[in-house]
């Protein structure tokens, strides 16, 4: 999102993110931990497959609860007990999805499917007293309950086929992206962000527990903290790539679209569909830093380089994407330390310690963070 000099910003939205929202989201600390744990015991190209569809599957779960949670006053007790009900059965799924490719599929299936559903009723219910509101989940609902179904049938089937039932599932996910485009969703846009950002937050938390982990366990020599260091490096470099301006400029993009619709569509593009490469890629780069921390003085191996590589890439294009969508503008800068990046893991070459290789794509993003910040405190400064 294009940083704006001397915008005019409409009221802001009162609603924030509650207790209980937050308790919800801590669930997908799990999770997240749970697909880092999947990508270290299965670097086969199967094994990506199945972490990009339980990321998948995992995502939109919790995007399902941000858009029924900014739609409704989850205040009301019985509500409070249904998304309390529904934490305990997302812990179950996320618990369970080491097994989720197994012959105990359904240990993941069938809670998460009751999530989905849930979610779904909950967005229902919780609109009775706002029936135009209500009008835009006509189109939206009978495709979206489609989904959990197959990942349910998937679970029951079992063995080769279960790939396939879950991959149709996304393909019914993205179906009823189109479908939900066609109503007018009314979004709280400082609620909206804010649980995105907590999100953000959450994956880059887990970065950093995962570092401090894998560190404790090899056991605290000069590389392994050289490269502890290069890795928190990083993940601050990131933090600030998006909470410096990017998070407050996407909220304000929302808050300055006057038409309800939309704005709809724009924070579904902008943050439903445009965090999820954010995300995941912050996921692989904790990853490619835990395999880097046990052998920090070696290069990294194939898996580690690809994680590392495509996780920066995709970090970064999250947001460019983000910002032609929300402006129509290439942010230029980030696209230079994405292909900076990149080139520098696919090419840092045999022989190239691990430490150095994150330590160069630490530079990229610091670098990248030093020039942004500077281009907008020059901007402030102008007359």
């Amino acid at each position: 999102m294009h940083e704006p000099t001397g915008l005019t910003t409409a009221e802001p939205v009162r609603k924030r993110v509650g207790f209980l929202e937050l308790f919800f989201d801590l669930v997908f600390v799990f999770a997240i931990t749970q697909l880092v744990g999947l990508l270290h015991d299965d670097h086969s190209a199967q094994g990506w497959v199945r972490a990009a569809v339980l990321l998948w599957l995992v995502w939109w779960a919790w995007s399902q609860y941000t858009w029924a949670g900014n739609a409704i006053d989850l205040d009301r007790r019985a509500t409070k007990l249904a998304v309390l009900a529904v934490t305990g059965a997302m812990l179950c799924a996320a618990t369970a999805m080491p097994l989720a490719f197994g012959d105990r599929s359904l240990w993941f299936a069938l809670p998460y499917t009751a999530v989905r559903l849930a979610g779904l009723g909950l967005y229902w219910f919780g609109l009775r007293g706002d029936p135009d509101h209500r009008a835009a989940l006509v189109t939206y609902l009978p495709v979206a309950v489609v989904s959990p179904a197959l990942v349910l049938a998937g679970g029951i089937v079992g063995g080769d086929a279960q790939l396939w039932w879950w991959s149709a599932a996304i393909a019914i996910d993205v179906v009823s992206v189109a479908a939900a485009g066609r109503g007018e969703f009314r979004v709280e846009p400082a609620h909206f962000a804010e649980r995105h950002g907590l999100i953000v937050i959450i994956a880059l938390g887990e970065a950093v527990i995962a570092a401090g982990s894998t560190a404790a366990e090899v056991g605290l020599v000069p590389s392994t903290a050289s490269m502890l260091a290069a890795g928190f490096a990083t993940t601050a470099a990131m933090w600030w790539c998006y909470f410096d301006w990017i998070h407050p400029a996407a909220e304000r993009r929302l808050v300055t679209e006057p038409d309800p619709r939309r704005r709809g569509h724009l924070a579904r593009d902008l943050f439903t569909l445009g965090h999820l490469p954010i995300v995941a890629g912050i996921v692989l780069i904790a990853v490619a830093v835990e395999e880097g921390l046990v052998h920090p003085t070696d290069e990294l191996d194939r898996f580690a380089t690809a994680a590392l590589g495509l996780g920066i890439g995709l970090y970064l294009l999250g947001f460019v994407l983000g910002n032609l969508r929300a402006t129509g503008r290439i942010l230029v800068g980030r696209v230079v330390a994405l292909v900076a990046a990149t080139t520098w893991v696919a090419f840092a070459g045999p022989g190239v310690a691990a430490v150095v290789t994150v330590a160069g794509v630490a530079a990229a993003i610091v670098a990248l963070a030093g020039v942004e910040t500077r281009r907008r405190a020059a901007a402030a400064q102008a007359p």
